[in-house]
Order: structure tokens, then C-alpha cells, then sequence
């Protein structure tokens, strides 16, 4: 293994499904979107990924337990693995951690990811 290569600390034996069918995406997002869910042990991972118009890739990933709550974040593996399974490995992500004060949450264990616009930063 290189020094290049990610070792999670814990691996999921289920893999991502695409659960896109049946769900309302044409009139909750006005671009594609393709929605995946992952069964863990402790409940199910349910992750968006979408290319905006714009802005580049986004995902969003959530966790709820067996009983549909939002009990827990889901871990930097978790997000890491959804990372690499759902969006171009071509591209830089970043999670925006804005000031204080400013933070919007519609749903309180949910993480975003957004492709990281590198041009910014070379010109």
C-alpha cells in the first residue's frame, strides 16, 4: 500500500445502491441528481450526489438508525468511502466550515461535500 492510498480505520461489508427510481428528484432539485443508499449495522447512510450548473459536484450524506431518526454524523470513513464510490476521482472536495453564526442546517446529520474550484486558487 502507498502513502497515497486511503486506510479506513473501519470498512463496510454493504455496498452504495442507487435508489434514484420512485424518489421526487426532478422536483426537488432543478439539475440531475442520482440518490444511494448503504445499509451499516447501526441503520442506513442515504447520500445525494449531483453535478449543479455553475457550482461543480455536490453530495450530501446523512445517517439514520433503525428507527429513521438522525441519531448520529456519519463517520469520516463513511463520508470518505461515499467520497470515492459517488463522485468523480478526478476531482478536489472540500466540506465548508463557515463562520460562526452562519451555519445552515435543514438537517442536522447532514454533511456536504463540493467540488473545490482550484482555478480560484491558481489564477
Amino acid at each position: 500500500m502507498t502513502s497515497t492510498e486511503r486506510r479506513p480505520i473501519t470498512r463496510q461489508r454493504s455496498g452504495w445502491e442507487d435508489v434514484t427510481a420512485g424518489r421526487l428528484t426532478e422536483e426537488l432539485l432543478p439539475w440531475p441528481a442520482r440518490w444511494h443508499r448503504r445499509r451499516v449495522s447501526d441503520g442506513i447512510l442515504l447520500a445525494c450526489a449531483a453535478d449543479e450548473p455553475r457550482i461543480g459536484w455536490h453530495l450530501s450524506i446523512s445517517f439514520r438508525d433503525h428507527r429513521g431518526r438522525h441519531s448520529r454524523y456519519p463517520t469520516w470513513d463513511e463520508i470518505a468511502d461515499a467520497r470515492d464510490t459517488l463522485l468523480p476521482a478526478d476531482l478536489t472536495f472540500v466540506m465548508f466550515l463557515p463562520r460562526a453564526g452562519e451555519y445552515l442546517a435543514v438537517h442536522d446529520t447532514t454533511f456536504h461535500l463540493h467540488q473545490h474550484d482550484q482555478q480560484r486558487e491558481d489564477g
